[in-house]
């Protein structure tokens, strides 16, 4: 992929958040410097998606609605940064298929595994679709929480406030899969099968280390590192 337009973007915004929201980052040693690796971030605001792709120091690639592409320049606008498109609600496999694809090609990958915004500003609970995509395509888990970005942008309110945003990667979590397991697909009669229930209950697993590893990161002091 060329990414002269997504550097150049996140370039801009990097400006835009250190002028206005006095930007801060942490943890950037966690980030593997090669090799394909899947960020899962709480999710406050609109504006996350942007503050991880200007927080992270390679290209970031993020699931979108389908629907925002069939806007004009939004849809030249994300297809320029490589966004993948996602029948939000209906199990897109395809989505996921490209997204295990991205990562097993060594690209990075963000995804917000609550499943959605928190209207609250509250930390929700990761859910296990993090866990089959780390472990289908055999990559680890880098946990990111970001803050501010609900002050700076709430839901329902299209102004944006003074607020102060950061970002803080955690220590990567490390899959537990084989090639045995890295199939997006699989049948329904083999659901209840025992190599599936304990699938399921890894991938779990992983959803919950990612929640863990954000309330860690929560209360931690702030110092740049």
């Amino acid at each position: 992929m060329r990414y002269w337009f997504y550097y150049t973007v996140r370039f801009l915004l990097r400006v835009f958040f250190r002028a206005g929201f006095g930007f801060e980052v942490r943890g950037r040693h966690h980030l593997p410097a090669h090799g394909g690796y899947l960020l899962a971030a709480n999710h406050l605001s609109y504006l996350d998606p942007p503050v991880i792709g200007a927080a992270c120091p390679r290209p970031v690639g993020f699931m979108a609605r389908e629907n925002l592409f069939r806007h004009l320049l939004l849809g030249v606008f994300m297809r320029g940064v490589h966004v993948i498109a996602l029948q939000r609600g209906e199990g897109d496999l395809e989505a996921i298929r490209e997204a295990v694809a991205r990562l097993r090609r060594g690209e990075v990958v963000a995804i917000f595994p609550e499943g959605g915004r928190q209207f609250s500003g509250q930390l929700g609970s990761a859910k296990r679709g993090v866990g089959v995509i780390a472990t289908s395509a055999r990559v680890p888990i880098v946990p990111v929480l970001i803050r501010g970005t609900f002050e700076a942008l709430p839901p329902h309110d299209r102004r944006l406030h003074r607020a102060k945003i950061r970002v803080a990667f955690g220590p990567s979590i490390p899959y537990t899969g084989s090639p045995r397991s890295s199939s997006t697909v699989v049948s329904p009669e083999s659901l209840n099968r025992p190599e599936m229930v304990a699938r399921r209950h890894r991938h779990q697993e992983l959803a919950d280390e990612v929640t863990r590893s954000w309330r860690a990161l929560l209360v931690e002091p702030w110092k740049d590192v």
